[in-house]
């Protein structure tokens, strides 16, 4: 197995992996690396990875296990994956776009990790843009950045009605609550866990309150030196740590096909 070659996306989020075919089996030293890189970048990038979905979840399982949270109503016709799309009859969540977010925070704990591997995307449109969650608190005033690591949130989420058959999964009503800055284990960080949509309310302050707090603290997301923005290209995979960066996805031409394979990882 040739070395594997590691090049930094961004100055804070994100390395390109190169010299590594997913139709592989990879262990031992190619894993460790592998790892290693994904603990000091929280996400990997490999293009031109003509992999299938079994290729996909071997790979995700080198950092965790493959555990599909939500129930599709239409049964996906793959095991251990599911697809982000617009156009087929088992895609998931695949339209329009989406401010920055981790992935079910209203679970007891939201996903470690989260793979995709684009198929058929638009040439313009439908980005991925990926923000350190790590580094929000170093950019808040320091008044603020007290009050938010005191802090704790409600994560709610329903999947109902026509939102429910619009993304392709079961009703379910979720509820959790979680630290507003999350401790990063084995480092001195807390990553940001605050959502726009699925964070309904700040602990012991008032609605307006708490909005005010969540606006203030989600500020910082929006700065590009803590981006990283993928333009998908068929053939591309990227894995991301769900806890350490927040994504949002931007908006895209929705009568053209977008379908990306998704493996969650937990």
């Amino acid at each position: 197995m040739p070395a594997l070659e590691i090049r930094p996306l961004s100055d804070r989020v994100g390395a390109e992996i190169l010299g590594l075919d997913l139709s592989r089996l990879h262990d031992g030293p190619t894993a460790a690396a592998l790892r290693d890189a994904y603990a000091r970048h929280h996400l990997l990038l490999l293009r031109d990875q003509p992999c299938t979905a079994a290729d996909q979840a071997r790979f995700a399982r080198l950092f965790g296990d493959v555990e599909l949270r939500e129930k599709n109503l239409v049964q996906a016709m793959e095991p251990d994956t599911q697809h982000v799309s617009n156009v087929r009859a088992d895609g998931v969540f695949g339209r329009g776009d989406l401010d920055f977010h981790l992935d079910q925070l209203f679970q007891p704990m939201p996903l470690k990790a989260l793979i995709l591997a684009a198929i058929e995307v638009p040439a313009e449109g439908g980005d991925t843009v990926f923000a350190d969650a790590t580094a929000v608190a170093g950019l808040l005033p320091e008044d603020l950045r007290r009050e938010a690591e005191a802090a704790t949130c409600r994560h709610a989420y329903t999947f109902a009605g026509t939102l429910a058959a619009e993304w392709n999964v079961r009703e379910s009503t979720l509820s959790q609550t979680q630290p507003m800055l999350w401790p990063v284990p084995g480092t001195n960080s807390r990553a940001l866990w605050v959502n726009k949509l699925t964070t309904v309310e700040v602990l012991g302050r008032t609605p307006d309150e708490g909005r005010a707090m969540m606006q203030a603290v989600r500020a910082p997301l929006y700065d590009e030196a803590i981006q990283y923005r993928h333009h998908w290209q068929p053939g591309d995979l990227v894995l991301w740590n769900n806890r350490t960066l927040q994504h949002a996805r931007t908006p895209f031409d929705e009568t053209l096909p977008r379908t990306l394979r998704r493996t969650p990882i937990n």
